[in-house]
């Protein structure tokens, strides 16, 4: 019997975290790094059958998205409008923006997405370096996921074991 399993095997530059502007899902331009956490409050518990132990149920579910970037004109005159940086991003913090998301291979066969406020942004520079900023974006109900039922070649691994 020979059992086949399909691995996809995607890296972080296979990744991408987009931010809706203007009706249009932007990337995220120079992005340098991203995090997606989930997180739990816990209640605790117990019961006569666990003999005094306690025990804990999720509550409260949130998640965060971080990510860090060097800074690009993206807004003003003579600016790459086809990304988002630091200034449009300053300018949805600013306003207190309910903004949309999404986290997309470049094959778009599996998508995370969901709406958030920026919670947190700065910027940082040192003399002769490129401007970086870091930003957070707290969300706002419960994200979803998608994944494709097709598997783009150039991405899977194909493992085989006989028994």
């Amino acid at each position: 019997i020979i059992f086949i399993f399909v691995l996809i095997m995607i890296d972080g530059t296979y990744r991408i975290l987009y931010i809706k502007w203007e009706g249009v899902y932007l990337p995220i331009g120079c992005l340098t790094s991203d995090s997606f956490t989930e997180t739990s409050e816990m209640m605790n518990t117990t019961t006569r059958d666990n003999a005094g132990w306690t025990t804990s149920t999720p509550v409260n579910q949130s998640y965060s998205i971080s990510f860090e970037g060097l800074l690009m004109n993206t807004e003003f005159e003579g600016g790459d409008s086809t990304k988002l940086s630091y200034d449009r991003l300053r300018i949805l913090k600013r306003s207190r923006t309910l903004i949309e998301w999404k986290i997309a291979d470049s094959e778009d066969l599996f998508i995370d997405l969901g709406k958030g406020y920026i919670n947190s942004l700065s910027d940082s520079s040192n003399i002769d370096e490129f401007i970086s900023f870091s930003v957070e974006i707290e969300g706002y109900g419960k994200p979803e996921s998608y994944s494709a039922y097709t598997v783009n070649n150039s991405l899977q691994k194909e493992l085989q074991y006989e028994l």
